[in-house]
C-alpha cells in the first residue's frame, strides 16, 4: 500500500462505488453513488480524513470524546476565575442535557440550530455562545476539523422592551420600596437608583470605597456567584461614581456595623448573595409597596433613563455606568419619550443665543 493514496472510483451495475484503504491499512468499499462525480467527491473527503488520522492530526473514531467529556475537559483547562467557570458550567449544562452522550463529530449544524431555537429566548444567545466556544476549542485541539456551529447566526432575542426595561416613575416609588425593606437594606434602592451600579457591584462595596471628601464611590470589586472578584484595571467596570445629594444623605443615615468592612452586609456581616436578597427582600417589598414587579436591575435602568432626561451626555453616562456609549444608546435610547423635545429645545436655545450675542 503506498504511503499516500487517492483511492479509486469503480462502476457497479448502474451505480458507482469508492475504494480506499483506511487508517489501519484495511481495504474498504462504499457504494450506492448515482454519479461518478459524487463518488469521487465523497472519496476525496474520506481519503483526506484518513491521511489526517495517519499523521496524528485527527483522533481515531474511538478516541473522539462525547460532548460531556469535551465540556469537562474544556472547563478544566479554561484559565478564568472561579466565578466565570461556575457561570459557564451552568450555561453549558443545557448542551450536556441535549447532546451529552453524543460524540462531537456527530453533531450537525441542522440539529444545533434547531436546539438553539428551543432554548429560552432571554438566555439562548448566552447558552449557544458558550457551547460554540467549547466546540471552537475542540477544533483547536484537532478533535474535529470544523466547528459545526460556524455559520449559525446567534442573534440576541428582541424582547418586549416595555416588559424588560421599565424604569421607576419617580423617587416616591423608590422610597416606597425602601420603607418596606428590612432596615439593613432600606438604603439599597436609593443607592442603586442614584448611582446606576449593577447589583453585584453594590454587594462588593466596602466602607473604604466611599470617598466622603470628594463625594465619590470607588468601584474596585464585585461579589457574584458567591465569590468576590476584583475589577481589572483596564476594565470599564473599575471606575469612580459621583454621588448625588440623595445618595450621600442615604449613606450617612445608614447604621454602621463595627464587625465588618462590608458597606451593605448580610445578617452575619458577610457579603449579600443577590439571589437571596431578590427572593426574600426585594420581591416582597415591591409587593407590599403596591408597585408592579421589576427586577433589581430596574434600578440601573432608572438611573440611565433619568440621566438622559436630565441632559447627561451619553459619554459621561457610559463612564459613570461602566459600559460603552454604544450600549447606552442601544439599551436606553428608547426609554425617554420626550427626548426629541429636549434635543429640539437645546438646539433652539443655542440658535437664540447665537443670534443675540
Amino acid at each position: 500500500m503506498p504511503s499516500t493514496q487517492r483511492g479509486s472510483v469503480v462502476k457497479r451495475g448502474n451505480r458507482w462505488g469508492a475504494r480506499w484503504y483506511d487508517e489501519q491499512g484495511q481495504r474498504r468499499f462504499r457504494g450506492g453513488f448515482e454519479t461518478k462525480s459524487a463518488a469521487r467527491e465523497w472519496l476525496d473527503s474520506k481519503v483526506s480524513d484518513t491521511e489526517a488520522l495517519r499523521r496524528g492530526e485527527r483522533p481515531r473514531p474511538a478516541e473522539i470524546p462525547t460532548v460531556s467529556v469535551l465540556i469537562h475537559n474544556f472547563l478544566a483547562a479554561h484559565q478564568v476565575d472561579s466565578a466565570t467557570t461556575t457561570k459557564l458550567r451552568y450555561q453549558l449544562a443545557h448542551a450536556k442535557t441535549a447532546f451529552g452522550d453524543r460524540p462531537i463529530d456527530r453533531l450537525t449544524p441542522f440539529e444545533l440550530d434547531a436546539w438553539r431555537a428551543q432554548l429560552p429566548a432571554r438566555t439562548r444567545h448566552h447558552y449557544f455562545r458558550a457551547f460554540r466556544q467549547v466546540l471552537a476549542q475542540a477544533v483547536t485541539w484537532r478533535l474535529i476539523e470544523h466547528n459545526p456551529t460556524d455559520g449559525i447566526k446567534n442573534r440576541r432575542a428582541v424582547l418586549d422592551e416595555d416588559r424588560e426595561i421599565r424604569p421607576f416613575a419617580d423617587w416616591a416609588e423608590v422610597e416606597a420600596i425602601s420603607a418596606e425593606l428590612h432596615p439593613r437594606y432600606e438604603t439599597v434602592p436609593a443607592v442603586l437608583v442614584g448611582t446606576g451600579l449593577r447589583p453585584e457591584e453594590l454587594w462588593g462595596l466596602e466602607r473604604r470605597d466611599v470617598d466622603w471628601n470628594n463625594g465619590v464611590l470607588n468601584i474596585e470589586r464585585v461579589f457574584t456567584q458567591g465569590r468576590l472578584k476584583p475589577c481589572k484595571k483596564s476594565d470599564l467596570q473599575r471606575r469612580r461614581v459621583p454621588l448625588r445629594e440623595k445618595v450621600l444623605e442615604a449613606l450617612e443615615a445608614m447604621p454602621r456595623r463595627l464587625d465588618t468592612q462590608v458597606l451593605f452586609p448580610a445578617h452575619d456581616g458577610g457579603y449579600v448573595r443577590h439571589a437571596t436578597f431578590r427572593l426574600r427582600h426585594w420581591t416582597p417589598a415591591l409587593r407590599a409597596a403596591g408597585i408592579e414587579h421589576r427586577g433589581v436591575y430596574a434600578t440601573r435602568h432608572t438611573f440611565a433613563a433619568w440621566g438622559i432626561r436630565a441632559g447627561v451626555q451619553l459619554f459621561y453616562l457610559s463612564r459613570i455606568m461602566g459600559t460603552s456609549v454604544e450600549m447606552i444608546s442601544q439599551t436606553y435610547g428608547h426609554l425617554v419619550p420626550d427626548s426629541e423635545d429636549y434635543i429640539r429645545g437645546v438646539l433652539d436655545s443655542y440658535d437664540v443665543a447665537a443670534s443675540n450675542p
